[in-house]
């Protein structure tokens, strides 16, 4: 199901692969700054607070249940729409002409997180990725449940890249993650060659841009020399 979306910017003689599993610049997981934005705050707070403590101990499943209860009854227009405003604020600042400029040295980019899926198309569109997962919540008439359909933990992240390797037949040493330096990318990180990692509230990817043109082994990967 997840390799079936239509990625309309792949090319198929990718030999390489970038992965944002951080493609937000929050404190937390963007599904918990959308819950904020329609008036939320308490609820994205206490199932922040949870998270903090469990996840050293493994994916904690309740967690993205709770994200998706809270958005039960909501319209995914009004979803979208919110999303939209929110990635307007809060994407990366030059995600776009970063993963241009990856594109254009034969990487296949994308993103993989727990965020929602529609969260994820959002993404996908605005910051032109070939491809962006998420997690799948349940609509009926177009109305959230409040159930989740397939979850998308950090296991599930780390096997969706190695699926996406397998597809293009992209080898391992030529793959890179990016994202925020956390426990919960472990996975994902090993699914890969390099992981970089940064504080998404601090820094830029402009200066991932000149850590990869400074750093000899990156830039062999990057470029090919």
């Amino acid at each position: 199901m997840y390799l079936k979306q239509n990625e309309k910017y792949q090319k198929k003689d990718s030999k390489k692969m970038a992965v944002f599993v951080t493609p937000f610049a929050s404190k937390q997981e963007g599904m918990k700054d959308l819950l904020v934005l329609l008036g939320k705050k308490k609820e994205a707070k206490e199932i922040e607070r949870e998270y903090q403590r469990r996840k050293l101990l493994g994916p904690w499943v309740r967690g993205i249940e709770k994200i998706a209860e809270q958005l039960q009854d909501n319209f995914i227009d009004r979803l979208v729409e919110v999303t939209s405003y929110y990635c307007e604020r809060s994407l990366l600042k030059g995600i776009r002409e970063f993963s241009q400029a990856l594109r254009e040295q034969n990487f296949l980019v994308g993103a993989v997180t727990s965020d929602p899926q529609f969260m994820m198309d959002v993404v996908k569109e605005d910051a032109k990725l070939d491809f962006a997962y998420g997690t799948e919540l349940e609509f009926k008439s177009k109305i959230a449940t409040g159930k989740v359909l397939k979850k998308l933990d950090r296991y599930d992240k780390a096997e969706l890249i190695k699926r996406k390797a397998q597809e293009f037949n992209i080898p391992k040493q030529n793959i890179i993650t990016i994202g925020e330096s956390s426990i919960v990318h472990l996975p994902a990180a090993k699914k890969s060659n390099v992981f970089i990692g940064f504080d998404p509230r601090k820094e830029t990817l402009s200066e991932i841009a000149r850590t990869i043109v400074t750093d000899r082994n990156l830039r062999k990967i990057f470029f090919g020399k």
